[in-house]
């Protein structure tokens, strides 16, 4: 457990395929790929412990704050197991597919197996390497490398991430006779529920809600800000309401899903206590 850094931040690295562990961006799934030459923080994940419920933590990940948990859903064709998924956070109470215990493998290196009521994160694809989703196995007997997980803590700065600026509007060919013209494409939108907390760490009962219909994170600061009246601002997300305000520093995941943005005066303690800002590299 000495590996994962309480607060801090990790990623899970496959021993068997040399892969991470990432939050897929529809903010369900979760599957292994490369961390490429531009880290994603989708590949980060932090560690809180549970010292109340033995020697259990649990693990947030950092793009859309939602857990790293334990579904019923069996793997797809090709994966042994049941599907690792992102969940909120909705109990008060520790929840047995979100608990993970770590085990480390040899004394002398960083490799663990997370364990979660006799069932073990494992990778998939030694052999057929398009099968990537990360799933939880149940064959305890067979303890191979592909449930073994290097734990690369990430370090963090002072400083914050800047923010992904907004995108290009995506577009679509009509054709129309000899000519073709070009229409803007838009996600479908999702409601955002935002609320203020100001510098004590209390959050106002107000909720006002509008709908966004856009992926761009810095787009849905700026709407926030117009909003609140407010520039000087950061956005957290709270992903259950039970969960950990995590920053949100990526954009949105392609869903539809509703989000809880909590508004924090930037600069505040507040926020200089939830957070720790990563050096992605």
């Amino acid at each position: 457990m000495e590996l994962f850094p309480h607060g801090g931040f990790v990623r899970l690295r496959s021993r068997a395929r040399d892969k991470y562990v990432h939050a897929d961006v529809d903010a369900s799934g979760v599957s292994l790929r490369p961390l490429g030459a531009a880290p994603s923080v989708n590949a980060v994940w932090k560690p809180e412990r549970w010292p109340s419920e033995g020697d259990f933590l649990i693990l947030q990940g950092v793009a859309y704050g939602r857990y790293l948990a334990v579904s019923d859903k069996d793997a797809p064709p090709g994966h042994r197991g049941v599907r690792a998924v992102q969940r909120d956070y909705n109990s008060p109470h520790a929840e047995a597919p979100f608990l993970w215990t770590a085990f480390r493998v040899d004394a002398d290196q960083n490799y663990v197996r997370l364990h979660n009521h006799q069932r073990w994160l494992r990778a998939n694809g030694r052999h057929r390497y398009w099968n990537n989703v990360v799933t939880i196995d149940t064959r305890n007997a067979s303890l191979t490398t592909m449930m073994q997980w290097r734990v690369e803590e990430i370090p963090v700065s002072p400083e914050p991430l800047p923010l992904p600026p907004p995108p290009q509007q995506p577009t679509i060919h009509v054709s129309r006779g000899l000519f073709k013209r070009r229409a803007k494409v838009h996600p479908s939108g999702r409601m955002i529920q935002h609320v203020r907390m100001d510098d004590d760490g209390f959050i106002l009962d107000n909720w006002p809600d509008f709908n966004f219909d856009d992926y761009s994170v810095s787009n849905l600061r700026a709407e926030v800000a117009l909003r609140q009246d407010d520039e000087n601002i950061t956005l957290c997300l709270r992903a259950g309401k039970h969960a950990l305000l995590i920053p949100l520093i990526t954009d949105l995941p392609h869903n539809t899903d509703p989000l809880d943005i909590i508004v924090m005066p930037a600069g505040s303690p507040v926020v200089l206590e939830v957070m720790l800002y990563l050096v992605v590299s």
